[in-house]
């Protein structure tokens, strides 16, 4: 099911500088009884149309009567704004549980990420990069591409951030290196001291990361995904990255409704 500005399934699209040019900025939240974060994500979408010059502003209440018109309930919710356009879709949510268990394994992308760039840290309507590296990703056998940037740190995933721990740490690249400022990173990260870990943020290469005891990976849609392999060497369980997937977890399950 498709809202178009307001309208359920018959509205018209307008052709604006969003889908000329793609000056436009997205979100995909995670809708349970409500949607998660939906502050943070409405936040994050108006400071990319701040970012691309783009003279709209969206709302909560805006989005809280899409999701009814929708009935949006345990469901991904996508939202698409540009000049003239407000479009809110809903799909269902991609990942089982035995996702979870098994854990993603990542494949690293030859593609470098554009730290100096603006369009790096915009959620924006151009995103064919992602996926055109993801996709290659995955025809090679792995969930997601890893992407580095230009000065050989290592950066995120295509749709998602990364973390990994060392010796009871946990590390995430910071975001002058060239990444989205995710909604789950940040959740985590100013979370850390109550979940009971401590965290860095930094540049690292990618021997650091491949010396790592664990990895996990971020987005709004899985929450935390532990991985289990990059390119040919496996990581273990850990006990961190459970306490995190956990605090996460509840944290969801407590505000669902």
């Amino acid at each position: 099911m498709i809202l178009i500005n307001g309208n359920l399934s018959e509205g018209i699209i307008s052709l604006d500088s969003g889908f000329f040019f793609g000056q436009g900025v997205f979100e995909t939240i995670l809708v349970k009884e409500k949607p998660i974060f939906l502050g943070a994500h409405i936040q994050r979408l108006n400071s990319g149309l701040i970012t691309l010059g783009v003279n709209k502003k969206i709302t909560e209440a805006e989005i809280n009567a899409g999701v009814e018109k929708l009935s949006c309930k345990n469901c991904v919710l996508k939202i698409m704004v540009s000049e003239k356009n407000t479009i809110i879709t809903k799909r269902e949510i991609p990942y089982e549980q035995s996702d979870y268990d098994a854990g993603f394994s990542l494949g690293l992308s030859e593609t470098r990420r554009n730290a100096y760039s603006n369009l790096t840290y915009v959620k924006s309507f151009n995103y064919v990069e992602n996926i055109i590296e993801r996709d290659k990703i995955i025809k090679k056998g792995y969930n997601e591409a890893l992407f580095l940037n230009t000065e050989g740190f290592i950066s995120e995933g295509a749709i998602s951030n990364i973390f990994f721990e060392q010796k009871g740490i946990v590390f995430t690249p910071k975001i002058k290196c060239g990444l989205l400022p995710g909604i789950i990173r940040d959740f985590v990260i100013q979370n850390s001291l109550s979940i009971g870990v401590t965290i860095q943020e930094g540049e690292f290469t990618l021997d650091k990361l491949m010396e790592a005891q664990s990895v996990f990976i971020t987005n709004s849609i899985m929450g935390i995904m532990k991985i289990n392999k990059i390119g040919d060497k496996i990581f273990n369980e850990s006990v961190v990255v459970s306490q995190i997937k956990r605090y996460y977890d509840r944290y969801v399950e407590n505000n669902k409704e």
